[in-house]
Protein backbone atom coordinates (compact mmCIF):
# COMPACT_ATOMS: atom_id res chain seq x y z
CA UNK A 1 0.00 0.00 0.00
CA UNK A 2 1.37 3.12 -1.19
CA UNK A 3 0.86 6.00 2.12
CA UNK A 4 0.71 8.99 -0.30
CA UNK A 5 -1.49 10.94 -2.81
CA UNK A 6 -1.21 13.62 -5.79
CA UNK A 7 -2.51 17.01 -5.25
CA UNK A 8 -2.76 18.03 -8.96
CA UNK A 9 -2.02 21.78 -9.10
CA UNK A 10 -1.48 24.22 -12.68
CA UNK A 11 2.32 24.98 -13.05
CA UNK A 12 4.39 27.53 -14.81
CA UNK A 13 6.98 26.25 -16.46
CA UNK A 14 10.58 28.25 -16.84
CA UNK A 15 13.16 27.89 -19.11
CA UNK A 16 16.48 26.43 -16.70
CA UNK A 17 18.92 28.93 -18.81
CA UNK A 18 17.21 31.73 -17.50
CA UNK A 19 17.83 30.40 -13.81
CA UNK A 20 20.31 32.93 -12.98
CA UNK A 21 23.01 30.59 -14.67
CA UNK A 22 25.80 31.28 -12.47
CA UNK A 23 23.40 29.92 -9.30
CA UNK A 24 21.38 26.90 -10.93
CA UNK A 25 24.18 24.26 -9.66
CA UNK A 26 25.93 26.39 -6.62
CA UNK A 27 22.61 26.64 -4.06
CA UNK A 28 21.43 29.43 -1.84
CA UNK A 29 22.55 31.71 0.43
CA UNK A 30 19.64 33.79 1.23
CA UNK A 31 16.58 32.37 0.10
CA UNK A 32 14.21 30.66 2.29
CA UNK A 33 15.51 32.11 5.21
CA UNK A 34 11.99 34.07 6.18
CA UNK A 35 14.07 37.20 6.15
CA UNK A 36 14.02 40.01 3.31
CA UNK A 37 12.05 38.65 0.52
CA UNK A 38 14.33 37.93 -2.68
CA UNK A 39 13.17 38.13 -5.89
CA UNK A 40 12.00 34.01 -6.96
CA UNK A 41 14.26 31.77 -8.00
CA UNK A 42 13.44 29.35 -10.05
CA UNK A 43 14.00 26.33 -11.97
CA UNK A 44 12.56 23.83 -14.70
CA UNK A 45 9.86 21.56 -12.91
CA UNK A 46 11.47 18.89 -14.89
CA UNK A 47 15.03 19.79 -13.50
CA UNK A 48 13.52 19.68 -9.83
CA UNK A 49 11.95 16.20 -10.66
CA UNK A 50 15.14 14.43 -12.41
CA UNK A 51 17.61 16.92 -11.82
CA UNK A 52 20.45 17.98 -14.52
CA UNK A 53 21.49 14.28 -14.95
CA UNK A 54 20.62 14.03 -18.34
CA UNK A 55 22.43 17.31 -20.01
CA UNK A 56 25.01 17.42 -21.87
CA UNK A 57 27.62 14.14 -21.57
CA UNK A 58 29.26 13.94 -18.12
CA UNK A 59 28.75 10.50 -16.94
CA UNK A 60 27.36 11.02 -13.00
CA UNK A 61 27.46 8.44 -10.42
CA UNK A 62 24.20 6.45 -9.93
CA UNK A 63 23.48 5.08 -6.46
CA UNK A 64 21.39 1.62 -6.45
CA UNK A 65 18.15 0.69 -4.46
CA UNK A 66 18.82 -1.59 -1.69
CA UNK A 67 18.05 -5.31 -1.68
CA UNK A 68 16.51 -4.50 1.39
CA UNK A 69 14.41 -1.17 1.82
CA UNK A 70 14.59 0.18 5.39
CA UNK A 71 10.01 0.12 5.84
CA UNK A 72 8.96 3.48 6.61
CA UNK A 73 5.58 2.95 7.83
CA UNK A 74 2.47 5.69 8.63
CA UNK A 75 1.40 6.60 11.64
CA UNK A 76 -1.94 5.17 13.12
CA UNK A 77 -4.61 6.95 11.06
CA UNK A 78 -6.59 7.73 14.73
CA UNK A 79 -3.13 10.39 15.66
CA UNK A 80 -4.31 12.21 12.48
CA UNK A 81 -7.29 13.80 14.62
CA UNK A 82 -5.20 14.40 17.49
CA UNK A 83 -4.16 18.19 18.20
CA UNK A 84 -0.22 18.97 16.79
CA UNK A 85 -0.82 16.35 14.35
CA UNK A 86 -4.60 17.21 12.34
CA UNK A 87 -3.03 21.33 12.83
CA UNK A 88 0.08 20.63 10.82
CA UNK A 89 -1.42 18.43 8.15
CA UNK A 90 -4.47 21.31 7.48
CA UNK A 91 -1.31 23.75 7.67
CA UNK A 92 0.62 21.62 4.95
CA UNK A 93 -2.70 21.09 2.64
CA UNK A 94 -3.43 24.63 2.84
CA UNK A 95 0.52 25.07 2.46
CA UNK A 96 0.77 23.42 -1.04
CA UNK A 97 -2.69 25.52 -2.38
CA UNK A 98 -0.70 28.81 -1.45
CA UNK A 99 2.69 27.60 -2.75
CA UNK A 100 1.67 25.46 -5.99
CA UNK A 101 5.44 25.07 -7.21
CA UNK A 102 5.81 22.65 -4.13
CA UNK A 103 6.21 19.32 -5.96
CA UNK A 104 6.71 16.99 -2.73
CA UNK A 105 6.42 17.26 0.90
CA UNK A 106 7.20 14.39 3.71
CA UNK A 107 6.78 14.97 7.53
CA UNK A 108 8.19 12.20 9.42
CA UNK A 109 7.93 12.04 13.40
CA UNK A 110 10.10 9.42 15.34
CA UNK A 111 10.58 7.29 12.07
CA UNK A 112 7.14 7.26 10.87
CA UNK A 113 5.05 9.51 7.84
CA UNK A 114 2.75 11.85 8.90
CA UNK A 115 2.74 12.97 5.66
CA UNK A 116 4.15 12.03 2.00
CA UNK A 117 2.14 14.58 -0.60
CA UNK A 118 3.24 15.36 -4.34
CA UNK A 119 1.98 17.92 -6.89
CA UNK A 120 2.88 18.81 -10.31
CA UNK A 121 5.57 16.58 -11.45
CA UNK A 122 6.24 14.99 -8.51
CA UNK A 123 5.73 11.19 -7.90
CA UNK A 124 6.96 8.68 -5.62
CA UNK A 125 9.41 7.78 -8.32
CA UNK A 126 10.93 11.78 -8.76
CA UNK A 127 14.15 12.21 -7.86
CA UNK A 128 14.08 15.40 -6.26
CA UNK A 129 17.29 17.71 -7.14
CA UNK A 130 18.90 19.23 -3.89
CA UNK A 131 20.46 22.07 -5.27
CA UNK A 132 22.59 23.40 -1.88
CA UNK A 133 21.20 20.11 0.30
CA UNK A 134 23.91 18.22 -1.28
CA UNK A 135 26.56 20.55 0.64
CA UNK A 136 25.07 18.74 3.76
CA UNK A 137 25.36 16.05 2.12
CA UNK A 138 28.87 16.19 1.22
CA UNK A 139 29.73 17.05 5.10
CA UNK A 140 28.56 13.30 5.94
CA UNK A 141 31.04 12.25 3.64
CA UNK A 142 33.62 14.29 5.47
CA UNK A 143 32.91 13.23 8.78
CA UNK A 144 33.07 9.40 7.54
CA UNK A 145 36.66 10.40 6.14
CA UNK A 146 37.70 12.06 8.94
CA UNK A 147 36.43 9.41 11.58
CA UNK A 148 37.37 6.64 9.76
CA UNK A 149 40.72 7.91 9.67
CA UNK A 150 41.45 9.37 6.43
CA UNK A 151 41.80 12.42 7.36
CA UNK A 152 43.81 12.88 11.21
CA UNK A 153 42.52 15.98 12.52
CA UNK A 154 40.10 18.72 10.90
CA UNK A 155 42.28 21.57 11.84
CA UNK A 156 44.74 20.04 9.24
CA UNK A 157 45.28 22.87 6.09
CA UNK A 158 43.77 21.71 2.90
CA UNK A 159 47.00 21.72 1.01
CA UNK A 160 48.51 19.05 3.39
CA UNK A 161 45.95 16.91 0.96
CA UNK A 162 46.01 19.55 -2.49
CA UNK A 163 49.75 20.21 -2.75
CA UNK A 164 48.02 22.50 -5.77
CA UNK A 165 46.21 24.52 -3.85
CA UNK A 166 49.11 25.57 -1.29
CA UNK A 167 49.07 29.27 -3.16
CA UNK A 168 45.38 30.52 -2.71
CA UNK A 169 43.30 29.99 0.78
CA UNK A 170 41.45 26.79 -0.34
CA UNK A 171 44.87 25.68 0.87
CA UNK A 172 45.67 27.84 3.03
CA UNK A 173 42.53 26.85 4.95
CA UNK A 174 41.79 23.94 7.33
CA UNK A 175 39.31 21.09 6.64
CA UNK A 176 36.99 22.89 9.30
CA UNK A 177 37.35 26.22 7.78
CA UNK A 178 36.22 24.97 4.67
CA UNK A 179 33.39 23.07 5.99
CA UNK A 180 32.10 26.44 7.55
CA UNK A 181 32.62 28.27 4.59
CA UNK A 182 35.13 30.87 5.77
CA UNK A 183 38.54 30.16 3.52
CA UNK A 184 37.94 33.59 2.29
CA UNK A 185 39.64 32.44 -1.05
CA UNK A 186 36.78 35.30 -3.19
CA UNK A 187 33.85 37.42 -2.75
CA UNK A 188 30.73 35.83 -3.65
CA UNK A 189 28.52 37.99 -6.13
CA UNK A 190 25.45 35.17 -6.63
CA UNK A 191 24.44 32.54 -4.22
CA UNK A 192 28.16 31.18 -3.61
CA UNK A 193 29.60 32.21 -6.74
CA UNK A 194 32.86 34.17 -7.45
CA UNK A 195 32.53 36.88 -10.55
CA UNK A 196 34.77 35.51 -13.11
CA UNK A 197 37.13 38.05 -15.50
CA UNK A 198 35.67 37.60 -18.97
CA UNK A 199 33.02 34.98 -17.57
CA UNK A 200 33.88 31.47 -17.96
CA UNK A 201 32.38 28.64 -20.69
CA UNK A 202 30.15 29.28 -23.03
CA UNK A 203 26.26 29.19 -23.45
CA UNK A 204 25.53 28.03 -27.22
CA UNK A 205 22.02 29.20 -26.54
CA UNK A 206 22.85 32.78 -26.08
CA UNK A 207 25.79 33.24 -27.53
CA UNK A 208 27.98 34.63 -24.61
CA UNK A 209 29.99 32.89 -21.68
CA UNK A 210 28.03 32.00 -18.43
CA UNK A 211 28.47 34.11 -15.71
CA UNK A 212 29.25 31.40 -12.84
CA UNK A 213 30.39 27.72 -12.89
CA UNK A 214 27.21 25.85 -12.84
CA UNK A 215 26.49 25.03 -16.70
CA UNK A 216 29.84 24.82 -17.59
CA UNK A 217 31.08 22.39 -14.88
CA UNK A 218 27.64 20.24 -15.82
CA UNK A 219 28.43 20.40 -19.66
CA UNK A 220 31.93 19.37 -19.32
CA UNK A 221 33.20 22.65 -20.30
CA UNK A 222 35.55 22.85 -16.97
CA UNK A 223 36.65 20.80 -14.18
CA UNK A 224 36.89 21.65 -10.80
CA UNK A 225 40.56 21.73 -10.70
CA UNK A 226 40.29 24.60 -13.12
CA UNK A 227 37.93 26.56 -10.69
CA UNK A 228 39.80 25.72 -7.78
CA UNK A 229 43.82 25.78 -8.42
CA UNK A 230 43.90 26.09 -12.66
CA UNK A 231 42.90 28.63 -15.36
CA UNK A 232 39.56 29.38 -13.54
CA UNK A 233 40.67 30.11 -10.86
CA UNK A 234 43.45 32.95 -12.63
CA UNK A 235 40.04 34.63 -13.92
CA UNK A 236 38.48 35.18 -10.36
CA UNK A 237 38.00 38.60 -9.23
CA UNK A 238 38.43 39.62 -5.64
CA UNK A 239 40.30 36.91 -4.39
CA UNK A 240 41.24 36.44 -0.59
CA UNK A 241 39.11 39.49 1.38
CA UNK A 242 39.83 37.68 4.47
CA UNK A 243 42.01 35.53 6.12
CA UNK A 244 41.09 31.64 6.15
CA UNK A 245 38.74 31.37 9.03
CA UNK A 246 37.82 34.89 9.95
CA UNK A 247 34.56 35.34 8.42
CA UNK A 248 31.88 33.45 7.26
CA UNK A 249 30.96 33.94 3.54
CA UNK A 250 28.60 31.57 1.51
CA UNK A 251 31.26 30.54 -1.61
CA UNK A 252 30.16 26.95 -3.49
CA UNK A 253 33.57 26.42 -4.23
CA UNK A 254 34.49 25.72 -0.38
CA UNK A 255 32.64 22.50 -0.83
CA UNK A 256 33.78 21.78 -3.99
CA UNK A 257 37.25 21.88 -2.17
CA UNK A 258 36.04 19.29 0.48
CA UNK A 259 34.89 17.17 -2.26
CA UNK A 260 39.04 17.00 -3.97
CA UNK A 261 39.89 16.23 -0.29
CA UNK A 262 37.89 13.45 -0.11
CA UNK A 263 38.49 12.06 -3.56
CA UNK A 264 42.48 12.48 -3.00
CA UNK A 265 42.49 10.70 0.52
CA UNK A 266 40.22 8.08 -0.39
CA UNK A 267 41.18 7.38 -3.53
CA UNK A 268 37.33 7.18 -5.07
CA UNK A 269 34.54 10.06 -5.78
CA UNK A 270 33.16 12.07 -2.65
CA UNK A 271 30.20 10.50 -4.29
CA UNK A 272 31.41 6.70 -4.66
CA UNK A 273 32.63 7.15 -1.09
CA UNK A 274 29.21 8.39 0.16
CA UNK A 275 27.66 5.68 -1.59
CA UNK A 276 29.66 3.13 0.50
CA UNK A 277 29.67 4.59 3.53
CA UNK A 278 25.97 6.76 3.98
CA UNK A 279 24.08 5.35 0.90
CA UNK A 280 24.32 1.58 1.62
CA UNK A 281 23.31 2.41 5.34
CA UNK A 282 19.94 4.05 4.77
CA UNK A 283 18.03 1.34 2.92
CA UNK A 284 17.33 3.01 -0.18
CA UNK A 285 14.02 2.06 -1.69
CA UNK A 286 15.14 3.27 -5.15
CA UNK A 287 18.06 4.55 -7.21
CA UNK A 288 19.75 8.43 -6.95
CA UNK A 289 22.16 10.30 -8.52
CA UNK A 290 25.27 12.90 -7.77
CA UNK A 291 26.43 15.05 -10.44
CA UNK A 292 30.00 15.17 -11.64
CA UNK A 293 32.56 17.05 -13.43
CA UNK A 294 34.00 15.79 -16.87
CA UNK A 295 37.04 14.07 -14.76
CA UNK A 296 34.26 12.45 -12.48
CA UNK A 297 34.86 14.63 -9.79
CA UNK A 298 31.55 15.00 -7.16
CA UNK A 299 30.08 18.29 -7.74
CA UNK A 300 29.77 18.28 -3.95
CA UNK A 301 27.89 21.92 -3.68
CA UNK A 302 24.80 20.74 -5.48
CA UNK A 303 23.87 18.01 -7.60
CA UNK A 304 22.58 15.04 -5.79
CA UNK A 305 19.21 14.12 -5.92
CA UNK A 306 17.28 10.97 -4.65
CA UNK A 307 13.35 9.78 -3.86
CA UNK A 308 11.24 11.85 -1.35
CA UNK A 309 11.07 8.83 1.16
CA UNK A 310 15.38 7.65 0.17
CA UNK A 311 15.54 11.73 1.44
CA UNK A 312 13.28 10.65 4.56
CA UNK A 313 15.69 7.52 5.02
CA UNK A 314 18.49 9.62 5.19
CA UNK A 315 17.31 12.37 7.43
CA UNK A 316 15.91 9.19 9.70
CA UNK A 317 19.93 8.00 9.41
CA UNK A 318 21.23 11.54 10.32
CA UNK A 319 19.27 11.98 13.65
CA UNK A 320 20.30 8.11 14.68
CA UNK A 321 23.94 8.53 13.99
CA UNK A 322 23.55 11.53 15.85
CA UNK A 323 22.63 10.08 18.85
CA UNK A 324 25.07 7.22 19.17
CA UNK A 325 28.50 7.53 20.98
CA UNK A 326 31.64 8.12 19.29
CA UNK A 327 33.28 10.12 16.97
CA UNK A 328 30.54 10.19 14.05
CA UNK A 329 27.65 10.94 16.55
CA UNK A 330 30.61 13.81 17.84
CA UNK A 331 31.34 15.21 14.37
CA UNK A 332 27.18 14.79 13.83
CA UNK A 333 26.50 16.65 16.75
CA UNK A 334 29.33 19.56 15.68
CA UNK A 335 27.95 20.14 12.19
CA UNK A 336 24.79 20.68 12.85
CA UNK A 337 25.52 23.25 15.41
CA UNK A 338 26.70 26.59 15.26
CA UNK A 339 30.17 26.87 14.60
CA UNK A 340 30.67 30.41 12.96
CA UNK A 341 28.37 33.12 13.18
CA UNK A 342 26.90 34.68 10.44
CA UNK A 343 27.41 38.61 9.61
CA UNK A 344 24.89 40.48 11.20
CA UNK A 345 24.12 42.66 8.04
CA UNK A 346 23.55 39.04 6.15
CA UNK A 347 20.31 38.98 4.54
CA UNK A 348 19.28 35.82 6.35
CA UNK A 349 17.27 35.05 9.71
CA UNK A 350 19.59 32.29 10.45
CA UNK A 351 22.35 33.49 12.68
CA UNK A 352 24.74 30.21 13.10
CA UNK A 353 26.38 28.00 10.39
CA UNK A 354 27.99 24.48 11.01
CA UNK A 355 29.82 22.77 9.00
CA UNK A 356 27.39 22.67 5.50
CA UNK A 357 24.32 22.97 8.19
CA UNK A 358 22.38 26.16 9.02
CA UNK A 359 21.68 26.29 12.38
CA UNK A 360 20.59 29.20 15.09
CA UNK A 361 17.28 30.92 13.40
CA UNK A 362 14.31 32.40 15.85
CA UNK A 363 11.48 31.38 13.38
CA UNK A 364 11.79 27.76 13.49
CA UNK A 365 14.01 24.65 15.88
CA UNK A 366 16.36 22.49 14.41
CA UNK A 367 19.31 22.63 11.69
CA UNK A 368 18.28 23.00 8.40
CA UNK A 369 19.52 21.95 4.69
CA UNK A 370 18.88 24.49 2.16
CA UNK A 371 18.56 24.72 -1.33
CA UNK A 372 18.11 27.18 -4.43
CA UNK A 373 14.11 27.73 -5.39
CA UNK A 374 12.76 26.60 -2.32
CA UNK A 375 14.12 23.00 -1.18
CA UNK A 376 14.43 22.31 1.88
CA UNK A 377 15.32 19.63 4.82
CA UNK A 378 14.34 20.48 8.57
CA UNK A 379 15.62 18.01 11.21
CA UNK A 380 14.73 18.64 14.86
CA UNK A 381 16.37 16.48 17.29
CA UNK A 382 14.98 17.11 20.45
CA UNK A 383 11.38 15.98 19.29
CA UNK A 384 12.56 13.88 16.01
CA UNK A 385 10.50 15.66 13.71
CA UNK A 386 11.30 15.78 10.36
CA UNK A 387 10.10 18.70 7.52
CA UNK A 388 11.87 17.98 3.91
CA UNK A 389 10.52 19.83 1.09
CA UNK A 390 10.92 20.12 -2.64
CA UNK A 391 9.65 23.16 -5.13
CA UNK A 392 10.94 24.51 -8.67
CA UNK A 393 10.34 28.12 -7.64
CA UNK A 394 10.45 30.03 -4.48
CA UNK A 395 7.62 32.29 -3.76
CA UNK A 396 7.55 35.23 -2.11
CA UNK A 397 6.89 34.07 1.71
CA UNK A 398 7.13 30.31 1.61
CA UNK A 399 9.83 30.05 3.11
CA UNK A 400 9.23 32.14 6.54
CA UNK A 401 5.76 30.01 6.17
CA UNK A 402 7.15 26.73 6.12
CA UNK A 403 9.37 27.83 8.96
CA UNK A 404 6.05 28.78 11.05
CA UNK A 405 4.47 25.44 10.50
CA UNK A 406 7.57 23.98 11.26
CA UNK A 407 7.75 25.39 14.71
CA UNK A 408 4.59 25.19 15.28
CA UNK A 409 4.25 21.36 14.56
CA UNK A 410 6.98 20.77 17.31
Amino acid sequence: MKHFFKVRKSRQNCNPHKVTKAVCLIGCAIFLTGATEVPRKKMAPKHNTGGYINVGTVKDHRFSKSRSPRPLKPINPSRKNEGKTSKVLNDIHQYLKAFPATTAVLLLEKGEIVAEIYQGDGTANSEFYSMSIGKSMASLAVGQAYCNGLINDLNQKASEFIPEMSSNNFGKSSVRELLMMSSGAYQSVRSGQPEFQGGIGWSNRYNRPYKGFSWPLRLGQVTIEDILWGKEWKSIKNKHPHDPGEKFIYKGADTLALSKIVERVSGVTLAQYYDKHIWQRIGAEYQGHWESDKQGSTIASSGFQASLRDWGRIALWILEERKKPGCYGDYLKAATTKQISIPKKSRNSFKGYGYQWWTNTWRAPGFWGLGYAGQILALNPKTEKILIKFSYRHDKGSGAKLMKIFKNWN
